[in-house]
């Protein structure tokens, strides 16, 4: 019985542990990293109660009965702009010119913006046209963030908006997983390098080269091994060298029921094996288990499937090693913008571009949707999910989608 793609994630990250690995990472060089601890501000942010707008900073009791029709005359004794706060306290009758970001001065309890004023009669002077509330206009110390809060939580993918908080918070370094390493497998006697020519009855190791940067991009480190001829001994050795290298060890081809298919016994020679063959289109013969106890993951042999299962178990896996909470990839209800005639008994992840149509983003199938069709993946955004047993599916029709980028998404 061929098990869901749910009980199948499901039971490959049941096995699947954060590393305890943890790396001081210099601020620059922490985005897209996942942190290991919780960050706490080191002092208030603001540090100290700011002005909101440009203006003047004043006490309110001087400026209760100010209108357009009354102004009232308040001496200026200084300008305060970010950096150079004021030298004395405000005292009765007085004010400073203050620019937005600059520190209010001591007394000072509100600030009055510029165009509610006009320059006084006399020199160092200036006309409050309105009055006043406490707090008018100020960012008060600790309005964002108190001192020795968190600023940013443990197993937080680091992002722009968050290297800011840490900047903020004092955190020059900070500690952040260290990636797995992750050991990748292509078997197959027809398989060639990119640099070598093609002979008779071979192909170039596509697999190996699109997995190590889909490996990189899920945030792991890459480890390419040779190819692994179509042989059990050879797969063996190769497997059982690896995984006492490594964190993770997937393959690529020789999961299936052909009479070369080794990758299964393999697995259950070197450990044991955990699950088999998943209900899904492309993808179906994904194995799992452990050899020499490190999690080896299985994946078909087509581009395609490679690529599709190994975004629906590998890259959980990879970011749970990494103690990524927010690890799955959104999944949003679109409307089609092209007909799916396809019925299948296995769930369908079909490869799509995300395309605006009349205001509204909407997911554009693939018309090629073969598993050996490598040229289907150029411009792909999103894998749109149709259900096993359901179709044909029309355009407006809504399906859930995947959404594995935004980068391209563009007009039709």
């Amino acid at each position: 019985m061929l098990l869901s793609v749910e009980e199948a994630q499901s039971t490959i990250l049941s096995e699947i542990r954060p590393l305890n690995r943890i790396v001081e990472r210099p601020l620059s060089q922490s985005y897209g990293e996942i942190l290991a601890r919780d960050i706490r501000a080191d002092s208030d942010i603001p540090p100290f109660t700011n002005s909101a707008m440009d203006g003047y900073a004043l006490r309110v009791d001087d400026i209760r009965d100010a209108s357009s029709d009354e102004p009232v005359t308040l001496t200026v004794i200084g300008t305060v702009r970010a950096g150079h706060p004021g030298s004395q306290p405000v005292a009765k009758g007085q004010c400073y010119k203050i620019m937005t970001g600059g520190m209010v001065p001591d007394l000072a309890d509100a600030v009055i913006p510029i165009e509610s004023t006009k320059p006084g009669a006399e020199p160092n002077t200036v006309q409050i046209l309105e009055s006043a509330t406490v707090g008018a206009f100020l960012r008060p110390a600790g309005e964002d963030i108190q001192k020795g809060s968190i600023v940013v939580k443990k197993g937080t993918r680091i992002s722009p908006p968050a290297v800011g908080l840490l900047a903020t918070a004092g955190a020059y370094v900070v500690p952040v997983r260290e990636a797995p390493r992750v050991g990748i497998v292509s078997t197959g006697d027809e398989l060639v390098g990119p640099d070598q020519p093609l002979t008779k009855g071979t192909i170039r190791n596509s697999n190996g080269y699109a997995l190590q940067a889909a490996v990189y991009e899920a945030g792991g480190q890459p480890v390419l091994y040779p190819r692994a001829p179509d042989d059990p001994q050879a797969i063996r050795k190769l497997f059982h060298d690896a995984a006492k290298d490594c964190d993770l060890l997937i393959s690529s081809g020789g999961v299936s029921v052909g009479d070369y298919d080794f990758v299964k016994p393999v697995i259950e020679s070197l450990g044991h094996l955990t699950l088999w063959r998943v209900n899904l289109k492309p993808g179906k013969p994904v194995a799992f288990g452990k050899v020499v106890g490190i999690p080896v993951v299985g994946l078909p042999g087509n581009p395609v499937s490679a690529l599709i299962t190994f975004e629906l178990f590998v890259r959980p896996a990879i970011r749970v090693m990494l103690g990524d909470e927010q690890w799955p990839r959104p999944t949003v209800r679109l409307p089609l913008a092209a007909d799916i005639k396809s019925v299948e008994k296995r769930r369908q992840y079909l490869r799509a571009r995300l395309v605006i149509e009349n205001s509204h983003l909407a997911a554009w199938p693939h018309d090629r949707q073969g598993s050996a069709v490598q040229s289907s993946w150029e411009s792909v955004d999103a894998l749109v999910i149709v259900p096993e047993n359901t179709g044909p599916y029309h355009a407006g029709d809504l399906l859930d989608t995947m959404l594995l980028s935004l980068h391209s998404v563009r007009p039709i």
